[in-house]
């Protein structure tokens, strides 16, 4: 039992240093956004700092012993959220390459 309370206990951690990065990207990209160059990154990027937390709050609620919530809600929350981050990342891609194509054209 002490054992998984230190797994959790790391992974939270592990995770919130995880989040720094994409979190100082995202606050760096919103100072220097000019007129939707790189919003399809930031979209990407706010997305993925979502998945990141609610895996941080999976483990505090696993230190805590909320198990339902963690197990129950937790864990399919942030599956779905890394399945809205992959159909983001494909949606971005085809838009990229459509206006890559319109560009060709003219």
């Amino acid at each position: 039992m002490v054992q998984n309370l230190y797994y959790h206990l790391v992974d939270a951690i592990v995770y919130l240093i995880a989040a720094a990065i994409p979190i100082f990207f995202i606050l760096k990209s919103r100072k220097s956004m000019d007129n939707n160059n790189n919003n399809h990154l930031l979209k990407l990027t706010t997305v993925l700092v979502g998945f990141i937390l609610i895996q941080v709050f999976y483990h505090i609620a696993g230190i805590v012993g909320f198990r339902l919530l963690a197990k129950g809600f937790l864990e399919p929350l942030s599956m779905a959220v890394l399945l809205v981050f992959g159909i983001t990342y494909l949606v971005s891609i085809r838009n990229a390459r459509k206006k890559r194509q319109q560009e060709v054209k003219l």
